[in-house]
């Protein structure tokens, strides 16, 4: 009987343990800044990949915007994507790098892709490698992009 009663105190303890060990990790604010930060990049570029400028426009910062949605025309007629590869993300805090899982957090992303692609007039395939410049504004992420890097 005795035994019967630890076992379960045991139990519930390591039950107890395992439940608050996982209910940290949720809580952990730069575990949800990145996966925000994950989730951007991947619609975005999604979004971006197939053209979907009216909606890619809600990931681009605000001061950017309008330039943005100016220069959407002439990249939706003259960019073809054939394949995109994310190579590398690099983190920065305050301007200093840093890496995934650290205790200081991040709040600006370079990433690294590698695109193949056709720009019109040209119909020749070439690979360029772009770094898409994100940045936290405003508990969002959102990037500063640079279009003309993909049309030249």
């Amino acid at each position: 009987m005795l035994k019967s009663k630890c076992l379960r105190a045991l139990t519930a303890i390591l039950l107890l343990l395992i439940f608050v060990s996982a209910s940290c990790k949720t809580l952990d604010p730069y575990l949800k800044t990145q996966e925000d930060l994950d989730l951007s990049i991947k619609v975005y570029n999604l979004e971006f990949e197939s053209k979907a400028i009216d909606r890619t426009a809600r990931f681009v910062h605000p001061a950017h915007r309008t330039q943005y949605q100016e220069k959407s025309l002439e990249m939706t007629k003259r960019l073809t994507i054939f394949d995109a590869t994310i190579l590398d993300i690099k983190l920065f805090n305050n301007g200093v790098p840093t890496s995934r899982g650290s205790d200081e957090g991040f709040d600006r992303a370079i990433v690294v892709i590698r695109y193949q692609l056709a720009v019109l007039p040209s119909t020749k395939l070439k690979n360029s490698i772009i770094e898409q410049e994100w940045v936290l504004y405003q508990e969002q992420w959102v990037t500063i992009p640079d279009l003309n890097a993909l049309l030249d």
